[in-house]
């Protein structure tokens, strides 16, 4: 039996193609073409056939296959016909280009597909399949199933600088799940709730990330809820509106309605209570979100990237211990000097430093106008 950890050659593409180096215990494969910047076990072109049995004979000590995970980025499909033949416990696949497969057969465990905004037309569904997850676009999905789904999950990508809400299109294939997982960026587009209501057989809903349009989830006859890092849960109905609720965890939500909540769950408790589990913790100010979520230096490279966020943190630091307006105007004109010292500062950079100025501003243990913040931002910026 081949070794699964250490120093060994792979024939992936062809006799002795790559060389790989495993760490004991490494579970995780990772495949993907260099260009694409994501660290990987093995590097091969996205188009490149790879020869998938060469994984047939490696085995974990405990007698399982290994790996235990495939992270695959590119276009080679016949990793389905692959795992129509050999066990799989998890598939990560990240496409490439548009794809049209048909997965009914294989026999993996979790399947998760990302369809990195190219359209995917997938086919799912068996004995086998324990979890299935789509990242991505959805609107570019189309779903059919073998076998109906109970549950499914949506990591849906939005864009940072959008306020339209994003939702889901009809999925007729999903008419059967009881639960449904969502999550989106914490800063960025949120996801209108409203389109979780085609799914008249939900039970349980998972949230995470940005959301709107919550008003919706008081029509679906739901046993479970579950709210993380949600920045605004305006419209999210009282708890007393689910007769069937048995449980709900809300964690590292903005305060202002999970305070409300927390009255609602010690009024249900003084009736009917909730029989699994409830939780409020974590909540926080909305401004807490854009200051650890939504950093506008986040998407910046290189060393401006870095020094930016250096700056960022540090000034956010000291700003939230901050005694009085001159103080947190003296911080602020640091983080502006170091973009100051910054090469190639253009229109979009310049945006993102105010916005960056503002959000710390609005830390500050006291409230202080935008316009003053403005002028502190014009006085000391030289770009």
């Amino acid at each position: 039996m081949p070794k699964t950890y250490g120093k060994f050659t792979l024939s992936l593409t062809g006799k002795d193609s790559h060389k790989v180096n495993i760490t004991p215990g490494q579970g995780r494969f990772t495949i993907a073409p260099k260009a694409s910047g994501e660290k990987a076990d093995a590097y091969v072109d996205a188009d490149t056939p790879i020869l998938w049995d060469v994984f047939n004979d490696f085995k974990v000590p405990a007698g399982g296959n290994w790996p235990r995970v495939m992270d695959y980025m590119g276009n080679d499909t016949l990793f389905i016909e692959w795992t129509e033949r050999r066990e799989m416990e998890c598939f990560d696949w990240t496409l490439m280009a548009p794809a049209r497969v048909d997965a009914s057969k294989a026999k993996i465990e979790y399947l998760s597909v990302d369809n990195n905004d190219y359209p995917l037309h997938i086919k799912i569904g068996n004995k086998w399949l324990r979890g299935f997850s789509l990242q991505g676009n959805p609107d570019k999905v189309t779903l059919e199933v073998a076998v109906p789904l109970k549950s499914i999950s949506f990591s849906i990508r939005t864009e940072k600088k959008n306020n339209t809400p994003v939702s889901l299109p009809e999925f007729e294939a999903l008419k059967d799940i009881t639960t449904i997982n969502i999550s989106t960026p914490v800063g960025g587009q949120p996801f209108d709730c409203g389109s979780l209501l085609q799914f008249k057989k939900l039970k349980t809903v998972r949230l995470n990330g940005s959301m709107c349009n919550m008003e919706a989830l008081g029509k679906l006859d739901l046993s479970g809820i579950e709210v993380r890092y949600c920045p605004d849960m305006t419209g999210l109905p009282a708890l007393n509106t689910w007769a069937d609720l048995s449980y709900c965890i809300f964690w590292n939500v903005e305060e202002v309605r999970g305070k409300v909540l927390r009255k609602e769950l010690k009024e249900l408790e003084k009736t009917r209570g909730l029989s699994e589990y409830a939780s409020v913790s974590n909540l926080h100010p909305k401004s807490w979100f854009a200051t650890e979520f939504n950093i506008p230096f986040a998407s910046w490279e290189g060393k401006n990237g870095r020094e930016a966020m250096k700056a960022y943190k540090t000034a956010l630091k000291a700003i939230k211990k901050a005694k009085d307006e001159k103080e947190v105007k003296s911080l602020l004109e640091v983080l502006i000097t170091v973009i100051n010292g910054l090469p190639n500062i253009e229109t979009t950079e310049r945006e993102d430093t105010y916005e960056a100025v503002c959000q710390l501003a609005e830390v500050a243990p006291f409230e202080i106008e935008e316009e003053k913040v403005q002028e502190w931002f014009d006085e000391v910026r030289d770009f």
